[in-house]
């Protein structure tokens, strides 16, 4: 009985350490100056919408946020889709170099960006991609790879072989195999790497603050740093501005939840 109060008791503790920025935030950017002065945990007595409306007309948010979700799905898309195909391969095939080259895909998790953004910004340079959406899709997708060729192959090879073989002897091709088979049993996990995709391409800071100068291809965390940079002083704007970003990351975590959660306790199972 005393462990369980412990546990449920360390659960509590972590949920109020996570929620409790997003809160404060939230009710920040409600206030006035002198509001924000007096306490930041109360609710203000005549919350000031106008703030959400200045932050996203001087901060230019409605740019930023259309750069955001096109580079969120363009990367989250194919992300899934390649990464269901190479974890494929690898789960259902045996060829020369496969243990290889499995591992040196998985480089990819142990190298970290801060490495890899001086080289990319010269080859982008030389691809002329600088300064466009092109430079943030094509990085992140291929950045994406390494864990999600490395969970989709963990999550085929979960699957029961006789299925993919029954599927072979039915005359089924190896494509089809993959996209009417495996693809649909292993929903759970490919929801849950989408998701994943979608929230770290959506708050990705410094390849976007390196690689694009111009502000029409800034993202909504580097048009925050310079929306800051400009109203520092003035921190209820700067409340808004960072909660509309994290705004549709909730409401994608709470409308994903069930998926998010059954993808991860299916595959720690299986794992």
């Amino acid at each position: 009985m005393t462990r369980r109060i412990l546990v449920y008791a360390l659960l509590t503790l972590g949920c109020v350490v996570a929620i409790l920025p997003f809160v404060i935030t939230t009710f920040a950017s409600l206030k006035t100056m002198p509001e924000i002065v007096q306490g930041v945990f109360a609710w203000p007595d005549s919350p000031n919408w106008d703030n959400y409306r200045e932050a996203w007309v001087q901060g230019r948010f409605g740019r930023f946020f259309v750069n955001s979700t096109v580079v969120a799905f363009a990367v989250t898309i194919p992300s899934v889709v390649l990464s269901a195909m190479s974890g494929y391969a690898f789960a259902r095939f045996d060829f020369r170099g496969k243990g290889v080259l499995f591992g040196y895909l998985l480089l990819g998790l142990v190298v970290p960006l801060q490495a890899l953004v001086i080289p990319l910004y010269y080859l982008l340079r030389e691809l002329h991609l600088l300064d466009s959406l092109w430079a943030l899709i094509v990085p992140q997708i291929a950045m994406s790879m390494s864990f999600g060729t490395l969970l989709m192959r963990q999550s085929f090879l979960s699957v029961p072989r006789d299925v993919a073989e029954a599927a072979t002897l039915d005359g089924a091709s190896s494509w089809q195999s993959l996209w009417q088979i495996m693809f649909p049993l292993s929903r759970p996990m490919i929801g849950t790497l989408g998701l994943l995709f979608f929230i770290w391409t959506w708050n990705e800071f410094l390849l976007p603050l390196v690689v694009n100068i111009d502000p029409a291809y800034h993202t909504l965390p580097v048009g925050l740093l310079y929306f800051q940079q400009r109203w520092t002083s003035n921190l209820p704007l700067i409340a808004a501005g960072a909660t509309i970003i994290f705004i549709p990351l909730v409401l994608a975590f709470l409308l994903f939840q069930k998926q998010l959660v059954k993808g991860l306790t299916e595959g720690a199972l299986k794992g």
